[in-house]
């Protein structure tokens, strides 16, 4: 099961912690890249085994790097929300500061 994780940062820290967020994948990053290659390999019998192709093996690798993908996805999903907030933040605190103070009522 996933949960929700938050924890605050200082304004000019949100990019940098976003980025070290991004680089937990990093891992899955190297599965997935060390997969497409096996998978490929395996599917064209360009392995040392000897025989067939093993269908139930390339299954399983497909079903790995799938699973590996999908972390990726998942973690890119958070990174680009976090960088949408950032942004939506940056342009609203910019449109605060650029509106005009408010009048006081006359007879004040």
């Amino acid at each position: 099961m996933r949960v929700t994780l938050s924890y605050t940062a200082e304004e000019e820290d949100v990019l940098g912690e976003t980025a070290k967020i991004l680089n937990l994948s990093g891992d899955d990053m190297q599965q997935a890249i060390k997969l497409f290659g096996e998978v490929q390999k395996e599917l064209k019998n360009e392995t040392d085994a000897e025989g067939p192709v093993n269908i139930g093996k390339c299954l399983e690798m497909v079903e790995e790097f799938r699973k590996a993908l999908f972390h990726i996805d998942t973690r890119l999903v958070e990174v680009s929300d976090l960088v949408r907030g950032y942004e939506d933040y940056q342009r609203r605190k910019m449109s605060e500061a650029a509106a005009p103070p408010e009048s006081l009522e006359a007879g004040e």
